[in-house]
């Protein structure tokens, strides 16, 4: 019997997302179209490939043993058509620019460059920040490559892509003497505690600086920062509080030890867009680019707003 190989595209997602849901949705397939592919995948190798243990969904030895094999198939496949493009990312010494607010930073640089230094180490990145620079005319100049906002492209000229979602939560050091026991952060205690912020001109933008000058509540700002990868560093070394978004909050609180909560206030949800000029769309290096962010974005679950601590 003829193998679709496009099961093992999805073999091999449900292999690094860990389960059908995420690869369903690196992938842009239902779910029970990637469940119907699997028993499709089963029936031609006569394994189950993967079992449920609880509430784990776990690969079988003979899948940890095609998992290596048919990545790297996969990958061989992609380098061979972006070769036939004319780009070769283990060949290419192409430098990315690229515009972003510091808050989505953390979320996917650090995978991004790792990626690069292993697969294509002539690529270069370079960031820009985002405050003080005109977003819109930066791609449509393509002076910058790629930008990430909370907004999509509003200009006729730009195309942009949903990537995540994120909303604004209060951090504190896990062991603080006073919060670190608390099961919420109400809007009193944002008047009592010390708290870090971000520079007033880049507060004054946030949905959470909004929501506190309509309540009229008074802060004690401690200091501020022009950094909002910042914040975290500081709150975790000290009593003091610190508003941040959630996704950044999250990516750090196992290695400094935070404790985050809701905010007090309505906490509007908001979501992360990656934009770009809409001559790249044929642009091979480009797609090769917005792929790679796509797929490390897509490790990321929908927000679970009952979490919090």
């Amino acid at each position: 019997m003829k193998l679709d190989l496009n099961l093992l595209q999805v073999f091999d997602a449900v292999y690094d997302a860990g389960g059908i849901t995420a690869a369903a949705e690196r992938l842009g397939l239902t779910q029970p179209a990637i469940s119907n592919a699997l028993k499709r995948l089963r029936e031609h190798l006569g394994d189950p490939l993967f079992e449920r243990v609880g509430k784990n969904f776990v690969p079988t030895p003979e899948a940890h043993r095609l998992a290596p094999i048919i990545h790297n198939a996969l990958k061989s496949i992609e380098q061979g058509i972006s070769l036939s493009d004319g780009f070769d990312p283990a060949r290419s010494d192409r430098v990315f620019s690229m515009i972003m607010p510091d808050a989505i930073e953390p979320l996917f640089m650090n995978d991004l460059l790792q990626q690069s230094f292993r697969q294509s180490p002539g690529i270069r990145y370079d960031v820009h920040p985002f405050f003080g620079t005109d977003f819109n005319q930066a791609l449509i100049s393509k002076s910058m490559d790629l930008g990430f906002s909370t907004l999509p492209n509003s200009d006729d000229k730009l195309n942009s892509a949903y990537l995540v979602d994120d909303e604004a939560c209060i951090a504190i050091r896990a062991d603080h003497p006073v919060y670190g026991g608390r099961d919420e952060f109400t809007l009193e205690d944002m008047g009592k505690v010390g708290l870090v912020s971000i520079a007033a001109e880049l507060r004054a933008q946030t949905h959470l600086e909004h929501e506190i000058r309509a309540r009229g509540v008074e802060r004690h700002i401690v200091g501020t920062v022009t950094r909002m990868w910042s914040v975290p560093y500081i709150v975790s070394s000290t009593d003091l509080a610190g508003a941040m978004s959630r996704r950044m909050a999250e990516t750090f609180a196992d290695k400094l030890n935070l404790k985050i909560f809701r905010p007090p206030l309505q906490r509007p949800v908001h979501h992360w867009y990656m934009v770009w000029h809409k001559d790249h769309d044929t642009d091979p290096a480009h797609r090769w680019l917005r792929k790679r962010v796509l797929e490390i974005f897509a490790r990321y679950e929908p927000l679970d707003l009952d979490k919090a601590g």
